[in-house]
């Protein structure tokens, strides 16, 4: 039962932690794409250069923020 409520609880993340893990996600699947054939056969639907392009546009406003002063 303790396993419900723990999948039940409110997730606060902070823009930072989004942030970093939409990026995780981005460069995973790009590695998925160079280690893995059958990956990269199944989702050349989506250019590979795609996603580098969408793992940066997250990663300036999050660099902005980091190195603001």
């Amino acid at each position: 039962m303790w396993f419900k409520k723990r999948l039940q609880k409110n997730i606060n993340m902070k823009v930072y932690e989004r942030q970093c893990m939409i990026i995780a996600t981005l460069f995973f699947t790009l590695f998925l794409f160079t280690a893995w054939p059958r990956f990269r056969n199944d989702a050349m639907s989506i250019p590979w250069y795609l996603y580098l392009i969408l793992a940066f546009a997250f990663l300036i406003p999050f660099l902005k923020k980091a190195f603001k002063k």
